[in-house]
């Protein structure tokens, strides 16, 4: 906002010296100027009917207010400013110019101080109070130069103050005169030799000519070799090259503060990433760690969810299981026992024009013999099966081969209620059925022979339903 007061629109849009000026100039207008338009007021509107208005007050054709109060006042102060500012513009024409006519010789001041001498009266706030003096300030004009110019001598010499108060004499250097060489008469072309002091000259000439090429080397290139790549002199060499390492450096360091803390610790920051040099081997070491340990959390989260997804399978698996031992055997043995399928009409058997059945997945159920026997070893079941006399039996014998069987039975029991066989929930349930036994109807059991197996109907022929009576 100051800036833009500061500044007026038409130095904005002067022309600079430079394109980095024009630059900043832009940036300034653009960013920091703010237009007038912005900070004055909204403009005036002319409301509907106020030129009608005026109009009824003031006559357009005979310039004048229609009252004559008001027309009185107007003409009164335009009166009175009219002499403020003719008096204004007097009093500026006398402060300015001679209090007197410069023609007839009289006083301006004669209303104001009469008979009094217009040259020696005061100035602003004084006039006609204080009196000039002869030696007033001012009096003599200050000439443009530091001597006289009729006698040609210094202020110094020559003035019309007193020693003391005479002005004193700026010094000033005159300028190098320039003489051309072929004005110079104290050089023999013929002989290339000077007329006098030939070898002092020569050796001044020689000097003043390596100032002279000196001076112009260091004023048109700065000193500064463009083949070489240096300064000429080994000082200003040694300091340009400080501040462009100190340039450099201050170039790094501001752009290593900028990198944000997560970048600074990153693991190429320890080494160089070209030649593969250690910068610090500490820092590298515990990076190493950190990645061993990485990846043994990632090996350990591997191996847990293996084993969890063995879990899952191994019970999926076990359910399915359950799910199919769920099924009933008998819901098979009705179409086999039928002898045909009723929807093709075609006999169960090998023959070319039946049609072959699948043993179904489920297991019969297991008869009360086989539950008794469950678990046994084949040298126990033969001695089991093997007819016994009156005279041979011993309860003590029997006894203890019921309880070899209750205990066979039992440990089967405690194996089979580990979900490791798809046939688990029937092997518990047998066990269970088992225990419920007693030794009176597992000494019936043993002492009879087993039931005849159940011969499926149908054959290789055909069904049985289907022979010839």
């Amino acid at each position: 906002m100051a800036l833009g007061m500061t500044k007026s629109m038409e130095d904005l849009r002067a022309p600079q010296a430079t394109w980095g000026a024009e630059v900043k100039l832009y940036e300034t207008e653009k960013r920091r100027v703010i237009d007038e338009g912005l900070v004055g007021g909204p403009q005036l509107r002319l409301r509907l009917g106020a030129v009608q208005t005026q109009e009824r007050v003031f006559d357009p054709l005979l310039q004048r207010y229609r009252s004559e109060d008001t027309e009185y006042r107007q003409r009164f102060a335009e009166e009175k400013a009219r002499v403020a500012h003719l008096n204004r513009s007097q009093d500026i024409q006398i402060l300015r110019e001679q209090p007197f006519h410069i023609i007839n010789g009289s006083s301006k001041l004669e209303a104001i101080a009469p008979g009094a001498d217009p040259v020696r009266l005061g100035g602003h706030g004084t006039l006609g109070e204080k009196r000039r003096t002869r030696n007033g300030q001012n009096s003599y004009p200050i000439s443009a130069v530091d001597y006289n110019i009729t006698s040609n001598l210094p202020l110094q010499a020559h003035h019309w103050a007193p020693p003391d108060a005479r002005p004193m004499m700026q010094e000033r250097s005159p300028k190098a005169r320039l003489v051309p060489a072929f004005a110079v008469k104290d050089y023999n072309i013929v002989t290339n030799k000077y007329l006098r002091d030939h070898e002092t000259k020569a050796a001044a000439e020689k000097h003043l000519n390596l100032l002279e090429a000196t001076h112009k080397h260091m004023k048109q290139r700065a000193g500064f070799d463009p083949i070489s790549q240096q300064f000429g002199d080994p000082t200003v060499e040694e300091t340009v090259r400080t501040a462009d390492t100190a340039l450099q450096s201050e170039i790094v360091m501001r752009a290593q503060s900028r990198i944000p803390p997560s970048y600074k610790g990153r693991e190429s920051e320890f080494f160089n990433v070209t030649t593969h040099e250690a910068k610090n081997k500490d820092m590298l070491q515990l990076f190493e760690t950190l990645e061993k340990e990485r990846k043994e959390r990632f090996r350990n989260r591997y191996i847990v969810e293996h084993n969890l997804h063995a879990q899952d399978v191994k019970g999926d698996h076990i359910r399915e299981a359950r799910r199919l031992n769920r099924i009933a055997p008998e819901r098979y043995e009705e179409p086999v026992a039928r002898g045909y399928d009723i929807i093709e009409n075609k006999a169960f058997g090998n023959g070319p024009k039946c049609k072959q059945v699948h043993e179904p997945m489920t297991k019969p159920r297991a008869t009360v013999w086989e539950k008794a026997l469950h678990g046994l070893e084949p040298e126990a079941i033969e001695a089991t099966l093997q007819p016994k006399s009156s005279s041979t039996w011993n309860p003590s014998t029997e006894t203890k081969n019921a309880k070899t069987l209750k205990m066979t039975a039992s440990g089967s029991e405690s194996q089979l209620r580990r979900p490791s066989s798809s046939r688990t929930t029937s092997t518990v349930s047998r066990s269970k059925s088992l225990a419920n036994f007693d030794k009176g109807s597992v000494r019936s059991s043993m002492s009879a022979p087993p039931p005849p197996t159940l011969k499926l109907p149908g054959g290789d022929v055909g069904s049985v339903y289907s022979r010839a009576a």
